[in-house]
Order: structure tokens, then C-alpha cells, then sequence
């Protein structure tokens, strides 16, 4: 396929023929010499997005009030750069831990609206000619001036708008040098179609003439590694024409050499890597075991490993591998899995402090136990079942299908979608957030319940006008309605802690005491006001809870681990008789640690001194020569008096601070009881990294993961895992 080559000078004058520049008026794409970084004078936020939390953020955009960007969003009070994910969680959530007292003011001044929604049909006029009059003389809702800058992470912006026109070149490229944009022949420019096109400086290192197969192919692999695409993907016509619009001709591996070739080469490469480097820690490890479904139904475990690198305050993690785990398998199955994984990464049982499980399968349990692991319950996993046993109960499961049904109604109904988006502004409601849920992910339906809630009368009114529709099958009863409004304030402080896991660099072991005293003692006790449905509700989930970290091992490992975390040192919610077991615990180990470390020096010395030997012996010696070899060396027990004293001395860290880092500041003063935390502070809270908690996140990864082929399911996880190495 041949391409077309212009070349733009200095000045952004074309150099081409007028029907090169017509064709050039329908695509353009744009890299400043700054690539991504976009410095804004302005922080605006659009007449559309109206919910009060947008008081405090803004897009950067121009003196002229143009949005630059959309991917990340400004803080305006303390500049702090968030990613945009179309919901105001994020923004919320950010208030409530960087700005409280802001937050506590905006919503004093704007309370939620009432879930039930009536409003005077004047006030409603009124309100929607303001919407009409506001959306033609003004561009935003909110305008900040600010200066700053955004950086956006990538090399290439892509521009797919057609209608954009050369005139824009001299404004828009400010770079110092020729740029060259390709475009192919036969692409169909001159139809409504939109094409892509790009700019990379003309005398750059990688230039067009000069890029071979093995680089494409490197990149196809890299881009399937990443973004848990499959394979074939290469062998689709979108993709190859995507690939030829993009690159000169080149050769586009195909299915059979990636799976075959190039992926295991990657693979093999990667492993030796993460071997070699994992071979060099010395230190405690966690472990974490995470279950999962392909869609064929099939059941794997992966499974993930976390280290602490010698003076590095921060927690490393490795994919392992992932096992293919039939339904049938017994324990003794498992047991030889288990085993030949920790041969097969030289790892011993005595350096695992704990195996962070996200699984009910007993036998991989009981298989796990007998090894002497300590077993830690996965706390996403754990409020999945419990979420997931309420929407299963029969007179639950009836709702979530009623809403299903009445989303998908209204969603295709051009004319009902219609409605409920001007409906939307109207009641100055985030829009395109009522979406169908995803079931494995228990955040989705409750993300889906919510905005059904907030919705209720105008889905209800938008329903009952909706010609050819069953309502049995849509038309939820007062009743049911007040289910799922008190199934949503149930289930709040569940999705809370959630996003608290998501906010975390990475959330430990030690935060799991906390968040489950904070969610049984006061979030899920029941109140006088709460209906019979909401009081079920809570006790159900109270005692799944309690029963899931019950275990006396569990409970003893969490207690530690949060005492050892300078940011719950004082174990507040503890029992008096708690807090003397877990320090008694806590000093007979740290004695031990002091004792290897020292090889109980001092007795050593005293047997060593021969029996028989005749020396000369000083007055000073006879007299208190016997006191001084008492004292000469401090018993182990007082060291860890001092460090234990030493350490509850420090001042209580920040709630948002690292506890890695703040042991790291630490370690000179309590190295021994520093070293021992280390033990604790390497096991995670759950499976999933952050950035693979929020629900949208989640979902995506979970339907790619259960879309991969079984036979490259081992290596294109590890390699999507481990792919910074």
C-alpha cells in the first residue's frame, strides 16, 4: 500500500499541492515538542457535569476557556492531578481525605437531594428554561483561573476529527523542526468516514523508511502483553488497517508465530529475569492465591508473590504462575501443586509470613493449612460473598432482574434514552451512569442499584409511557423500591472501603483490624430507625464478617500486624487483654530476633574463658569483675524493652501516610523491631493491586482475563504482571 508523504516546514506552511492540503483538512494530528505536558491558564468544568464536587476540580484549558485535555482533572485546591473516570467518586473521595472541611461545608450547603424527588411544575419550567438559557450564553458552570501544567503519560497524540483544517497548523505546532504526516493512499478520505493521521518529527531516530518487522513485531506482542488482548486480534481487518494507517508497510506477525514464537521468547526472558531477581531477597515474603473462572467455564488460581527489597520502602510484586485447578481436584492434588511451585521458585515455608487467599475451595485450603501457612482471607473476596449472598436471596435476585430489564428498555429506546438525559440535567444528575451491572463484580450492581435509586421517579414515569413494554417485568413495586434503597445504604460503607483500598499505594495486612472493627462496630450495628429488611441485611453481613477472620491464627497475625503499623500503634478498638497478648507476642519474638541476631554473644564469652587458666587478677577486677560481666552486654529482653518503649514513643503517623516509608525514617532508633515489622508490613490486604480495584477497572480486567486461550493463560499473565521488569 503506498503512502503519501508532506512535509510541514518550520512555519507550518504546506508545502503540498491544494488537493494534498484537502485532503489533509481531514486529519491532522498533532505532537508538540512537550508531547503530552499541557500547561493551562484556566479550570473549567462543563454546563453538563453538574454535581457539587465539581465546585473544587476543573479541566485545564486556555486563557479562551478550551478544555486541552480530559484525561485527568485539577484540584483547586491543592493542585493535585486525577485521573477522569466519568464518575465523581474519585473527586468525592479526594475531598474527604485531602479537604475535609471543605467537603463538610459544600455538602452542609448542598445536601444530597432527596431520594424521593418532588419538585412544583413551575419550578421545573423555571429550572429547565435556566438550563437552556445557561447552555447558549455560557460554556461552563465553573472557570478557575489557574496556571499550571498536566502531563499526560505516552508519545503520540492521535486526532480523529475530520473536520479540523490546515488554518490551525500555525497555532496549534510550535515545534522547532519539520514534521512529516503520513497518509495512506486509498483510505477513503474525501467520505464521512473518520481517518487517522500522524506527525513525528521528520529526522527522528525511528524514521518511517527505516522501521523493520521485528520492531512491529515487538510492539503487536507488547500491545497484546499489556492491554490482555488475544492473539488473533492480529488477524482481524480493523487491526491490520489501523497498523497500515499508522505505519508504513510493514509485516504484521501473525497469530500462530506470536503464540508460537515470539510470546514464549518474551516469556522465557522475562522469567529468567524475575528468577534472578527474586533469588536475591533474603527477607519475609507474602504470598497471595487468587480464583477465577475462564468463559469456558474452566477454574485457574494465580499465584502472586510480595517482597520488601533490602532498604527499598516499598512493596515489590511478582506473578508466579497460573495453574489450570479442575473442579475435582482433592487436596492431594493440590498439595503436589503447591509444592512443585515453591520448588520451582525456591521458596520456604518458613520465609511466608501468610497466603493471602481469594478462594473457597476447600481443598486448596485444607492442602495450604497442612503446610503450616497461615491463611489471610482476601478482603475484596470476602466483601464479594458478602455482597454477592444478599443479591442471591430470592426476594433480591426478583429486583436485580426487574432493573436489568428496565435499563435495557430504556437504553434502547431511542426516544426513552432521550428523555431520561434531559431528565438528567434537569435534576443535575451525573449522566450515562446508569449502566447494567457485571454480577461477578458485586461493586457493579451496586454501582447499578444507586443510580436507580436516584433515578426512581423519572424511570418509573419514562417506564409507564413507553408503549409495547411488559411492565411485570420492569415495574418495580413501593415495596421493592424500599429494598433496594436499603440495600444501598447497607452496602455504602462496604464501597467505601473499596475505594479506601484504591487510594492506598498498597494496602497491608495491618489496615484489615481497622476497617473490619470500623464496619462491624458501627456501620453495620443495627439502629432503631432501620427497617426489618435493613436490620437483616446487617446482621447477615455482621456475622459473615466475624466468621470469615475468626480463625485464632488469623486473628493473632492481623492484631500484630496493626499494632506494628505506626498509623494504629495504639490498637483502639483492642480489649485491654488483646493488647497484653499481642505485646507479649510481639516481645517474645523481637528477644528471639535480638538473640540470633547477637548469637547470645555474652554466654558465649563466659564458656570460652578455660577453666584451668591461672591469671593474675587485679583488686578492681576481684572486687567488681563479676558485676562488669553481668552488664557488659544488655540482655536481649531489655533491647526489646527499649526499642518497644522507644517505638510507642514516636508520634502516631498520618492515617495517608506509608507505613514502609515511615519504619524506613525509623530504623535507626528500633532496627530490630523495624526488621519484624518487615515480616508483617510484606503481606497485602488483598489480591488485586490497587489500580485493579475500582469497579470499571475490575470489570475490564476480569472479562479479558476469562477471554484468554488456556494455553497462553500462564504466560501472557505473567508477562501482563511482571511486564516493568
Amino acid at each position: 500500500m503506498d503512502s503519501k508523504s508532506i512535509t510541514l516546514p518550520n512555519s507550518g506552511k504546506s508545502s503540498t499541492t491544494d488537493d494534498s492540503k484537502s485532503e489533509m483538512q481531514m486529519v491532522l494530528a498533532k505532537m508538540m515538542e512537550e508531547k503530552h505536558t499541557y500547561t493551562y491558564k484556566k479550570l473549567v468544568v462543563p454546563m453538563s457535569m453538574r454535581s457539587i464536587y465539581w465546585k473544587f476540580f476543573g479541566f485545564p484549558a486556555t486563557d479562551d476557556g478550551d478544555i486541552l485535555t480530559k484525561v485527568k482533572i485539577v484540584c483547586i485546591l491543592c493542585k493535585t492531578q486525577i485521573a477522569y473516570n466519568r464518575n465523581t467518586s474519585n473527586l468525592r473521595m479526594h475531598l474527604q481525605n485531602k479537604h475535609a472541611q471543605e467537603l463538610s461545608e459544600l455538602e452542609s450547603t448542598n445536601p444530597p437531594r432527596r431520594q424521593v424527588l418532588s419538585q412544583e411544575t413551575k419550578e421545573r419550567r423555571a429550572q429547565k428554561k435556566l438550563l437552556k438559557t445557561g447552555l447558549t450564553s455560557a460554556q461552563h458552570i465553573y472557570t478557575t483561573n489557574a496556571d499550571g501544567t498536566v502531563q499526560i503519560d505516552g508519545d503520540i497524540q492521535f486526532v480523529t476529527d475530520p473536520n479540523i483544517s490546515l488554518s490551525n497548523i500555525e497555532d496549534d505546532i510550535t515545534i522547532g523542526q519539520p514534521l512529516r504526516v503520513m497518509i495512506k493512499s486509498g483510505s477513503n478520505i474525501g467520505n464521512n468516514s473518520q481517518n487517522v493521521a500522524f506527525l513525528m518529527p521528520e529526522d527522528n531516530s525511528i524514521s518511517q523508511s527505516c522501521i523493520d518487522g521485528k520492531t512491529v513485531s515487538d510492539a503487536i506482542a507488547e500491545f497484546i502483553i499489556i492491554d490482555l488482548q488475544l492473539p488473533e486480534v492480529v488477524e482481524g481487518r480493523g487491526f491490520q488497517r489501523l497498523v497500515a494507517t499508522l505505519r508504513s508497510p510493514c509485516e504484521i506477525p501473525s497469530k500462530n508465530k506470536l503464540e508460537e514464537e515470539i510470546i514464549p521468547k518474551i516469556y522465557d526472558t522475562f522469567r529468567e529475569s524475575v528468577a534472578t531477581t527474586l533469588s536475591c531477597i533474603t527477607s519475609d515474603v507474602g504470598l497471595t492465591i487468587e480464583e477465577w473462572r475462564s468463559n469456558s467455564d474452566e477454574r485457574f488460581v494465580t499465584v502472586s508473590m510480595y517482597y520488601q527489597n533490602s532498604g527499598e520502602p516499598v512493596l515489590e510484586c511478582k506473578v508466579l504462575s497460573t495453574i489450570h485447578a479442575p473442579s475435582d481436584w482433592e487436596e492431594c492434588q493440590w498439595g503436589n501443586a503447591i509444592d512443585c511451585l515453591l520448588l520451582d521458585w525456591d521458596l520456604k515455608i518458613e520465609r511466608i509470613t501468610a497466603v493471602v487467599v481469594a478462594t473457597s475451595r476447600t481443598e486448596l485450603l485444607a492442602a495450604l493449612s497442612s503446610r503450616g501457612l497461615t491463611l489471610v482471607p482476601c478482603l475484596l473476596h470476602t466483601l464479594q460473598v458478602c455482597a454477592q449472598a444478599c443479591f442471591e436471596s430470592p426476594e433480591v435476585a426478583v429486583i436485580l432482574a426487574k432493573c436489568r430489564a428496565a435499563i435495557g428498555a430504556i437504553i434502547s429506546h431511542p426516544a426513552a434514552s432521550a428523555a431520561l438525559s434531559m431528565q438528567e440535567q434537569l435534576l443535575e444528575l451525573e449522566e450515562n451512569t446508569m449502566l447494567m451491572d457485571y454480577p461477578p463484580v458485586w461493586t457493579s450492581t451496586y454501582n447499578m442499584l444507586e443510580q436507580m435509586v436516584l433515578r426512581r421517579n423519572i424511570v418509573t414515569s419514562i417506564l409507564e409511557s413507553m408503549e409495547g413494554v411488559d411492565q411485570e417485568v420492569v415495574d418495580l413495586t413501593h415495596d421493592q423500591w424500599k429494598v433496594v434503597e436499603d440495600l444501598v445504604n447497607v452496602l455504602e460503607p462496604f464501597k467505601v472501603t473499596i475505594m479506601t483500598l484504591s487510594e492506598e499505594k498498597m494496602p497491608l495486612i495491618s489496615l484489615l483490624k481497622p476497617l473490619l472493627w470500623q464496619l462491624v462496630s458501627s456501620h453495620l450495628k443495627i439502629k432503631e430507625i432501620d427497617s426489618e429488611k435493613a436490620k437483616a441485611f446487617k446482621e447477615s453481613l455482621s456475622d459473615m464478617l466475624c466468621d470469615k477472620y475468626a480463625d485464632y491464627n488469623v486473628t493473632l497475625l492481623l492484631q500484630i500486624a496493626t499494632t506494628l503499623d505506626p498509623r494504629f500503634k495504639q490498637l483502639p478498638y483492642a480489649t485491654e487483654e488483646d493488647k497484653n497478648s499481642v505485646a507479649t507476642d510481639i516481645k517474645e519474638m523481637l528477644t528471639k530476633l535480638i538473640q540470633e541476631e547477637s548469637g547470645d554473644s555474652t554466654s558465649i564469652k563466659v564458656e570460652e574463658e578455660p577453666p584451668n587458666k591461672k591469671s593474675r587478677v587485679s583488686g578492681m577486677e576481684l572486687l567488681l569483675g563479676g558485676l562488669c560481666s553481668m552488664k557488659s552486654g544488655m540482655p536481649a529482653e531489655e533491647k526489646a524493652d527499649l526499642e518497644l518503649v522507644q517505638y510507642h514513643s514516636e508520634s502516631t503517623a498520618p492515617l495517608d501516610y506509608c507505613p514502609l516509608q515511615w519504619w524506613a525514617k525509623i530504623s535507626a532508633k528500633c532496627p530490630n523491631l523495624g526488621k519484624l515489622a518487615c515480616k508483617y508490613n510484606c503481606v497485602p490486604a488483598c489480591c488485586a493491586p490497587p489500580s485493579r480495584i475500582p469497579a470499571e477497572v475490575q470489570v475490564l480486567y476480569d472479562t479479558r482475563r476469562a477471554a484468554l486461550p488456556s494455553h497462553l493463560v500462564d504466560k501472557l499473565l505473567f508477562l501482563h504482571g511482571n511486564h516493568t521488569v
